[in-house]
């Protein structure tokens, strides 16, 4: 009879038994490649919402002084010197962390006691849930990614490692399972719950193991999380007293659990992407959506207390609880209210439920066994379909915020963010409809009109211009910049007195503006006001020294006047600001040659000569007209 192996020996891992002629590494390769296949649309992606602005400053400052994750600013730099800034390689690095996390979360549920079969269900149901989209598909979702990997890693490392001895931890695993939940607790605070997560598994999962013998793993892993813990108190990133941004002030009472109603119902129907959500004061006070959060987490409950002799379940709803309670709206931590990246750690203990389910449907009876494979096939197929149905949302700003104004039309917020994105692709057509729409919702958003001065100003439809300029200093009469861009388009307009009382407004309004003043110096240049006009320009030079327009028509308005000695001087300190503006040193060379100084002028046609070939031709034959005048 063979002796019973020591404690030393005895490892929580699934035997290959002889239904599986690959070992579980191997096998988990399969999941891991359908992530991968699901995801590579998005390898065409570029930088959506802010991705371009988080890379760039990466890029350029410490990554330890981007928030308290430190560990994703430090990949974020590593993607920058690798890649020069291509988003293409940030996204190839999101879909290769997905795909490391879906062959990670095989191993554990394997180890966690499922067969085969169900483990690969769930593992294609872990690559392809529509919710992981936005972790997956947007860079700055990388946060929640990467604290995942790493935790399931630490798991699976740790779960995989022997018992340890009474002299202590000698296998390789512990310790690169140490460094991994390092990794993960600088990424996002969501993997402090580790250490409880990995305790239970060797409590509730298959086989169970005595604590006896793991008492250092625990005491390990307690003492990386707790150093993470005291590391971002000292940088400051948990809110103890401070309220929560999306949560309405008087609140914050139900938002928890709320919040956890909701994430449990999009684990099982995702929101549409982009929808924003914020809990108001009257949603906190709705008892059907606090009895709607009760019942979801009963009847979770529930099922686990029915499957409680499944391992399945018992670290199912470990894994779903624990990764979402620093999701959630609590201090200290910062969980934003229902943000679907904020739920990918916790959507592996929604797989695993789904799997225990599946396995109950199979052992019913052999008749069971094919429906229970239908079931989770069509879980999958669906799963997978809907996230392909959303993953173009994220493919840029454009598509990002069409899909939210699809969702919720009566947001004009949306609509004026929409316009924006269309201004800044030249598409000014579209960005005037969804302005049109914006103001249809609400026309007392002064900000939707103010936008619509803009464009039509742009697009040289002056008279529409003054109309919504109107509006949107009626609507927000106290907004300077409205009575500054109306001066300015009245100014183009040649109604040159009423220009004047908007950039007079403007001033009065926020005077320590230095594009105010300019634009008043500008109006009252056009009504001939030079003196005016010119003491509106010193006023604009004195808060900003570095105005080259403003310099440059102030020595305009000193040559109108016939203050040539003046103007030249205040032409050549425009020319310092701008070296390469062929305007200013056209300017120079005239008063030069007003002033008669031929050699001032030549030299500054020689300068111009290597701007501009025209501008420097009509120099040539002005200086020629003085030299023969001279003559």
């Amino acid at each position: 009879m063979t002796p019973p192996k020591s404690a030393s020996e005895a490892r929580p891992a699934v035997v290959r038994g002889p239904r599986e002629p690959m070992s579980p590494v191997l096998v988990a390769l399969i999941p891991a490649l359908a992530a991968v296949v699901l995801y590579l649309p998005a390898l065409r992606y570029g930088w959506v919402w802010d991705d371009g602005t988080l890379a760039v400053s990466h890029a350029t400052r410490s990554a330890l002084s981007q928030g308290f994750h430190p560990a994703v600013g430090v990949l974020y730099r590593l993607e920058w010197l690798a890649g020069i800034g291509n988003p293409s390689f940030y996204h190839l690095t999101s879909v290769l962390l997905h795909a490391v996390a879906t062959w990670l979360f095989y191993l554990l549920i394997r180890g966690t006691g499922a067969g085969g079969a169900i483990a690969m269900g769930a593992s294609l149901l872990f690559a392809a849930h529509p919710i992981h989209t936005e972790a997956v598909a947007y860079v700055t979702g990388r946060a929640d990614l990467l604290a995942t990997a790493c935790a399931l890693g630490a798991l699976v490392l740790a779960r995989s490692a022997p018992v340890c001895a009474p002299d202590g931890c000698r296998s390789w695993r512990v310790w690169p399972a140490y460094a991994l939940l390092a990794i993960a607790v600088l990424s996002d605070e969501v993997a402090l719950v580790t250490p409880l997560l990995l305790i239970g598994l060797d409590r509730w999962g298959s086989p169970r193991v005595a604590e006896r013998g793991r008492r250092t793993v625990y005491w390990g892993f307690t003492a990386v999380a707790v150093a993470g813990l005291l590391a971002r108190i000292g940088a400051h990133a948990l809110r103890l007293n401070e309220p929560h941004d999306q949560v309405a002030a008087g609140a914050a009472l139900w938002a928890p659990l709320i919040a956890a109603g909701e994430y449990l119902r999009a684990l099982l129907v995702p929101y549409p992407l982009n929808a924003m959500r914020s809990l108001t004061t009257a949603d906190a006070a709705s008892w059907a959506l606090r009895l709607q959060a009760l019942g979801a987490l009963a009847l979770i409950s529930l099922f686990v207390w029915l499957r409680r002799k499944d391992p399945l379940a018992r670290a199912g709803a470990l894994l779903l609880f624990l990764p979402l309670l620093p999701a959630l709206p609590i201090g200290p931590f910062q969980g934003t209210f229902v943000e679907e990246r904020a739920a990918y750690f916790a959507s592996a203990g929604f797989a695993f439920l789904v799997a225990s389910l599946v396995a109950w449907i199979a052992g019913r009876s052999r008749e069971t066994r094919i429906a229970a494979a239908a079931v989770m096939a069509a879980i999958v197929l669906g799963a997978g379909a809907l996230t392909m149905s959303r993953l173009p949302v994220w493919s840029s700003n454009v598509a990002l915020l069409d899909d939210a104004v699809r969702h919720d039309p009566r947001d004009p917020a949306a609509h004026v963010a929409l316009a924006d994105q269309y201004i800044a692709e030249g598409n000014y057509h579209a960005a005037l409809a969804s302005l049109d729409r914006a103001i249809a919702v609400d026309s007392t958003r002064a900000l939707a009109w103010h936008r619509r001065t803009l464009l039509l100003n742009r697009m040289g439809k002056l008279p529409e211009a003054e109309a919504s300029g109107r509006h949107a200093v009626a609507i927000q009469p106290s907004e300077a910049i409205f009575w500054a861009n109306l001066g300015d388009i009245l100014t183009r307009e040649g109604k040159t007195h009423d220009a004047n009382a908007a950039n007079g407004r403007a001033v009065a309004l926020d005077p320590r503006n230095p594009d105010n003043w300019y634009n008043y110096g500008v109006s009252l240049a056009a009504s001939d006001s030079l003196p005016q006009a010119m003491q509106a320009y010193r006023r604009a030079i004195a808060l900003n020294p570095g105005h080259f327009q403003a310099v440059n028509n102030l020595g305009a308005a000193l040559a109108i006047s016939g203050r040539i000695p003046e103007a030249r001087d205040v032409y050549l300190k425009a020319v310092e600001l701008e070296p390469s503006s062929v305007q200013a040193r056209m300017n120079l060379a005239l008063a030069y040659l007003r002033l008669g100084d031929i050699a001032g002028a030549s030299a500054q046609r020689e300068a111009v000569q290597k701007l501009d070939q025209a501008a420097a031709m009509q120099l040539v034959e002005m200086i020629k007209q003085v030299q023969s005048g001279k003559r």
